[in-house]
């Protein structure tokens, strides 16, 4: 469940726009410390009394990328201002094993996997995570234990996309993946560090299903460059969603248990301020944020980019979708 947000930090909100701030980062926090309390939700029924919960992200503007100083940043995380210029519908989580069930049973829908007789299976070997070609490894059998409320994985960007497309015809709401942008926006929900938490990896215990000691004792034998968190989050693979703490926005997942489809083609972001980027024109690949549950901090910093082809298939990828808040208002 969301977390009602204390009475503190609306009161910082409210002081923070008071004082007309000029800073978008002010902006940003300023409208995510009210998020809580303000945050209009949507449910949409997906049928077999499976739901998906949404929340409301208020337009604004971030600062998107990282600064140079951030430990482990790549170049391709350059800083410049975005504007989100109008509010969006985000789902809670990942879209979950039992949610996707829910699509398939009623579409018929054979996810690339299934149609392909094969996928990327993962196998702990010799004190080493080994990532391989698999057959019959799909969503239903990724290759570890998973329960319905888990993010669904060994999902492709095509899989993802079917899902919008069915949600939206039964809903009759415009369901998407979200741009890189509104992804980026929605994690940041007002910070400026690396991580949500802050900029130290040591301080993130009950934020993430990471690449955590739970992990380390598992994998002996993993490569030196591997730099595991310090904490232990309980899980070696993926965990149920909502298992660690909300953002400001209400968010859970945004940094770690499976990585998340986005909308856009990879490519170098806009030169300059941007309104409402959608990503490269051409490139034919897709962006993935978030990082995933075998992740050490570089992969799960809030401006970490990824990418992969649309038809790639792991047991690291999920999503998650959105609404554009003016086609239900």
């Amino acid at each position: 469940m969301i977390k009602s947000i204390s009475m503190a930090m609306l009161t910082l909100g409210l002081f923070l726009v008071a004082v007309g701030f000029d800073s978008k980062e002010s902006t940003a926090q300023a409208q995510a410390a009210g998020a809580g309390a303000k945050a209009k939700e949507l449910v949409l029924d997906l049928g077999d009394k499976v739901t998906l919960k949404m929340v409301q992200i208020p337009a604004g503007q971030f600062t998107m990328g990282s600064p140079e100083t951030e430990k482990d940043r790549d170049k391709d995380e350059t800083q410049h201002e975005v504007t989100i210029s109008k509010p969006f519908y985000l789902g809670i989580t990942h879209v979950t094993v039992d949610q996707f069930a829910a699509f398939v049973k009623d579409s018929g829908y054979k996810t690339d996997a299934e149609k392909n007789g094969w996928s990327m299976g993962l196998e702990i070997k010799d004190g080493k995570l080994e990532l391989k070609k698999a057959d019959g490894c799909w969503w239903r059998n990724p290759s570890f234990d998973q329960k319905g409320d888990h993010p669904v994985v060994q999902v492709s960007w095509n899989d993802a996309r079917a899902f919008c497309e069915w949600l939206s015809k039964k809903s009759g709401k415009t369901v998407v993946l979200p741009t890189e942008a509104q992804w980026e926006y929605a994690c940041r929900a007002g910070t400026t560090t690396a991580f949500p938490w802050g900029n130290d990896p040591d301080d993130g215990k009950g934020w993430a299903n990471a690449a955590d000691q739970s992990l380390k004792k598992k994998l002996p034998n993993a490569p030196a460059e591997w730099t595991f968190f310090s904490w232990d989050d309980g899980f070696v693979f993926t965990s149920p969603v909502g298992s660690f703490k909300a953002n400001a926005f209400g968010l859970y997942d945004m940094n770690g248990n499976a990585w998340q489809w986005c909308q856009d083609r990879y490519g170098d972001y806009e030169k300059g301020a941007a309104t409402d980027p959608t990503g490269a024109d051409t490139d034919g690949r897709r962006v993935l944020r978030g990082g995933t549950w075998n992740n050490y901090p570089r992969y799960c910093r809030s401006a970490y980019r990824y990418w992969h082809y649309p038809a790639y298939r792991s047991g690291y990828y999920g999503f998650r979708v959105a609404v554009l808040a003016a086609g239900v208002d």
